[in-house]
């Protein structure tokens, strides 16, 4: 089972447009998908879960014996249960930040999920950890989960060093070095008409990461991304031959093939 935390250190780089076409494009190739959803917002479980579930992640994290198959739901798109794809949701509003603050104190705060993700080895190809922003008890936990990241880029200034910061802190985390991290950073919304940064994206990541950009960019096409999440559901199913959708199918295949 492979686990990928999708991560960044700033708001508005589609870190949770890319984990839930992502994953929904892995399932369409026939990989059974965990989504797991840490955003504070929730924002992954508004595409896949709308209705509130009895259990969410708090109930995984809290208690070492809960049985975390409990917390785990079929996606529903449309109405319809997807399949190979499931995720534990998260919840709206102040309910992460308290879950956060509620596992200050906990012993092995921040290896939970690793703990709770032995039981399901054997049931998923893959789990994907959608994050917020900022550093906290639910970040530390993906990624001390994960065993591969996908860091989202748009060739600002900012998104580049937030991936530097994440890659230290995973470092210091996980207590390894760089070249140990298995990670891609997948250009995302990426405006070709704008030269300039266009040009100053790809010669950044050429001369910092030569050997971890991924070979998919995800072109600016606005249209789609905002009309597929204002209906809440993966570009494939808002328009399945959108330019968008065929970036994201194509990324699938690299995530399949580049396992390790």
């Amino acid at each position: 089972m492979r686990v990928i935390t999708i991560a960044g250190r700033k708001g508005g780089i589609k870190k949770t447009t890319t984990t839930v076409n992502t994953a929904y494009e892995l399932s369409k190739k026939g990989k059974r998908v965990l989504v797991v959803d840490f955003d504070g917002q929730g924002d992954a479980t508004s595409f896949f879960r709308r209705d509130k579930t009895e259990f969410y992640v708090a109930d995984v994290l809290l208690d070492r014996k809960f049985d975390i198959n409990k917390a785990i739901y079929p996606v529903m798109i449309k109405g319809q249960e997807q399949d190979n794809l499931f995720i534990i949701p998260a919840r709206g509003g102040d309910v992460m930040s308290k879950l956060n603050m509620d596992m200050v104190s906990l012993p092995k705060r921040e290896e939970r999920l690793l703990r709770h993700l032995e039981a399901i080895r054997e049931q998923f190809d893959f789990v994907l950890i959608d994050t917020s922003p900022e550093t906290s008890i639910l970040s530390m936990n993906a990624v001390i989960a994960a065993n591969e990241f996908i860091f989202p880029t748009t060739f600002t200034d900012r998104s580049f060093e937030g991936i530097d910061v994440l890659i230290e802190h995973i470092q210091d985390a996980k207590f390894i070095d760089e070249d140990e991290i298995d990670y891609l950073i997948l250009p995302v919304g990426i405006d070709k008409r704008v030269k300039s940064t266009y040009t100053y994206g790809r010669e950044y990541l050429a001369e910092r990461f030569p050997y971890n950009v991924a070979q998919t960019t995800v072109w600016h096409r606005q249209s789609d991304f905002e009309n597929a999440e204002l209906d809440h559901v993966p570009v494939s199913v808002y328009k399945s031959s959108s330019a968008t959708a065929m970036y994201y199918k194509n990324f699938a295949k690299e995530v399949i093939d580049n396992e390790c």
